[in-house]
């Protein structure tokens, strides 16, 4: 019964609460902010075939900083994200190494685009007409 008791009276423990309850209003403003990226660049992709670079750019740092936020409210880390630190620290202090630069194949010069399949390609079609059969019919 001390333990609790103790545990509720740590005043550590719950600026650290009030600092997740804090992210995870961040983190639901960040998720909008993620879908409108989502819907830009992807209007981006149809419209002109290329994304923007800076909104790229961004939506790399912003994934970073979720990464981070998500690891202090997971109490996976003590690191406290932006607005409480640098913003450009968000991938300094990235600790999992498996997150790195991958390579964007839509700038790629090797990356081309596809092209319509025309309608005269040698497609297989289930509705095309197809002339005689020797299928057996069913005469009900």
């Amino acid at each position: 019964m001390t333990e609790l008791k103790t545990s509720l009276m740590n005043t550590d423990s719950w600026i650290r609460l009030g600092f997740v309850l804090l992210f995870l209003v961040f983190l639901a403003v960040a998720r909008g902010l993620l879908f409108l990226i989502v819907l830009v660049q992807s209007g981006m992709i149809l419209a002109t075939g290329t994304t923007n670079k800076k909104i790229r750019d961004f939506s790399g740092d912003l994934s970073l900083w979720v990464l981070d936020t998500l690891r202090f409210v997971t109490f996976t880390s003590e690191h406290k994200a932006f607005p409480f630190s640098d913003w450009s620290k968000c991938s300094e202090d990235s600790s999992d190494s498996a997150i790195g630069e991958q390579q964007d194949f839509v700038d790629d010069p090797v990356f081309t685009s596809v092209e319509p399949v025309d309608a005269s390609d040698d497609v297989p079609s289930f509705t095309a007409d197809q002339g005689p059969s020797d299928r057996v019919k069913d005469n009900d």
